[in-house]
């Protein structure tokens, strides 16, 4: 089955030569934009050489912990999709192989899914860590199998929580479940992460030594040595002193992990046989037919493209897939606006730069979000696409309808940061009109770059949802959609470098206006681009 996977894998990559370049492009610039970004930190901590350790530590902790509620996050949503609800689940169970076995292969692709991207993103910071302290090699095998342990726990957790729901929810009712536990750890992931309180590093009185000694005695201290990412860390920081030997921690953390997935695929496999898996989405449950709400009677009024309207927010609504990445996305803005309301912003200039970070961000979040939102919306048809084709509404009208409903799904994230996201910082009014209109422009652009992309390179073979923004072309929307959002934050450094000078009139003066120019004609220049592109050669 392994080998059958990795074929398929391989056929995939070589029908696509330029989009594997492209992904890997990205991936190493990602990689190495972390491992420069760790020893930039690093060598800034060496100047402090009676807080570096403490800070060192406590920082590797809480990426740890941080990353691993994010897998946690999305395990279970991906556990149902990759264990029970794969299309290619039925032929793989018709094998002569044991449940056990198919099982295990499904917990496996559950990891890659949910964890692979936390993987990757950690495994950079890790070998710098072991750069700058002059590691052996022995320490980058010991920090490897530490990541891979420490997230094969949350993943572990998310398949032994898809057992229950898939047994007990009503039937057809699942993945609905599913999306409101979810929603129930999100919550507990911004009580555990506001509870670690890292505006607290701001508040210090560095300047006072015995303020500042008695921070560093209560910093030291784990909040959470039980945990985990605790294991991890001391496993991590052991590695540094002596590689060669084995770590209580690593130690404990392996078992701990090979026990998790082990009994996770053994529980899954039997439960399926045996018959215990009964709320499943392909239950068929009889249900009264209900008149069309007054939305759908209005959206229909318009036509075919407004029929497709009805339809598309109809399936929209009823995914659990998508339901549970709209918490996904409601929970890391709540944690993003709580932290940033926290954070005491002393001092305008201090205000303004903060302000700057926040536009230069929001780009980078709502490209993080389209992915999921905007560039599976061809994919999800399905091998069904050929019957949305009969429909009397051309390629245009099928296009533009996508691209509205993908407006639609990033919209409220693009006010929720270029409004409500400045107030809470305090910024000014100037520079709260240029957030918001950066944020649009993303919202825009990013919409348009998802759909045509997604038009272009859909993933219509997909087993499961969660593949499709892992896709050779979901990589290639993040490169252009990074690029994207970061040639909109180099244009609001002007408006931000003006506002730092003390003068707020930015945008009722000429360069205002030139700088607003800019910014609509970048807008456009990638919306009709990115559409005309899906136009000329959507599949």
């Amino acid at each position: 089955m392994l080998r059958l996977r990795l074929r398929i894998l391989r056929h995939s990559l070589a029908a696509r030569p330029l989009a594997v370049l492209v992904a890997a492009a990205l991936g190493l610039g990602v990689a190495a934009l972390a491992y420069v970004g760790t020893l930039a930190f690093l060598r800034f901590l060496s100047g402090y050489p009676f807080a570096a350790r403490v800070v060192e530590v406590r920082s590797l902790e809480g990426l740890f912990l941080v990353l691993s509620a994010a897998v946690l996050l999305s395990a279970l949503p991906g556990a149902l999709a990759v264990l029970y609800d794969s299309r290619d689940l039925p032929l793989l169970l018709a094998w002569p192989l044991p449940a056990a076995r198919v099982f295990t292969l499904k917990v496996i692709e559950t990891y890659a899914v949910t964890a692979l991207v936390p993987t990757l993103l950690t495994l950079p910071v890790l070998y710098a860590l072991g750069a700058f302290h002059e590691a052996p090699f022995g320490y980058h095998l010991v920090a490897t199998l530490a990541v891979l342990a420490l997230y094969a726990l949350p993943v572990g957790l998310g398949v032994g929580l898809a057992l229950p729901l898939v047994r007990f929810a009503p039937a057809g009712r699942a993945r609905e479940w599913a999306g409101a536990l979810s929603a129930v750890l999100g919550g507990a992931m911004i009580y555990g992460l506001r509870a670690l309180r890292p505006e607290a590093l701001f508040r210090q009185e560095f300047a006072n030594e015995a303020a500042l000694k008695a921070f560093i005695q209560q910093f030291q201290n784990p909040a959470a040595p039980f945990l985990p990412p605790a294991w991890a860390g001391r496993a991590v920081q052991e590695a540094l002193a002596q590689p060669a030997a084995l770590s209580p921690a690593l130690l404990g953390l392996l078992l701990t992990a090979a026990a998790v997935l082990g009994a996770s695929a053994l529980a899954a496999g039997y439960a399926y046989q045996a018959g215990w898996v009964r709320g499943l989405e392909g239950a068929s449950v009889l249900r009264p037919a209900r008149p069309p709400a007054v939305w759908e009677r209005a959206l229909a009024r318009l036509g075919g493209v407004g029929a497709l309207w009805v339809r598309d927010l109809r399936l929209f609504l009823r995914d659990p897939n998508q339901i549970a990445q709209l918490v996904l996305v409601a929970v890391l803005v709540l944690l993003y606006t709580t932290s940033l309301a926290a954070m005491p912003l002393e001092g305008a200039v201090f205000v303004r730069v903060v302000g700057f970070l926040h536009l230069a961000f929001q780009g980078l979040v709502i490209a993080g979000v389209g992915v999921r939102l905007a560039y599976p919306l061809y994919s999800f048809e399905g091998p069904g696409y050929w019957l949305v084709q009969t429909a009397p509404v051309g390629r245009l009208g099928l296009l533009l309808s996508r691209y509205a409903l993908a407006l639609l799904l990033l919209l409220p994230l693009g006010l929720a940061l270029g409004l409500y996201a400045p107030s809470v910082i305090g910024l000014d009014p100037g520079l709260r009109t240029v957030s918001l209109i950066s944020a649009l422009a993303a919202v825009v652009g990013l919409a348009a770059l998802g759909v045509g992309l997604g038009a272009v390179w859909p993933n219509r073979e997909a087993t499961n949802a969660s593949e499709v923004p892992m896709s050779l072309g979901g990589m290639l929307y993040m490169l252009v959609g990074t690029l994207f959002a970061f040639a909109i934050a180099a244009l609001d450094a002007r408006p931000v470098y003006w506002a730092l000078g003390g003068r707020a009139d930015y945008l009722s003066g000429p360069e205002g206006a030139l700088w607003l120019a800019a910014v609509i004609l970048l807008t456009l220049a990638v919306a009709l681009a990115s559409l005309g592109l899906a136009y000329a050669k959507g599949r």
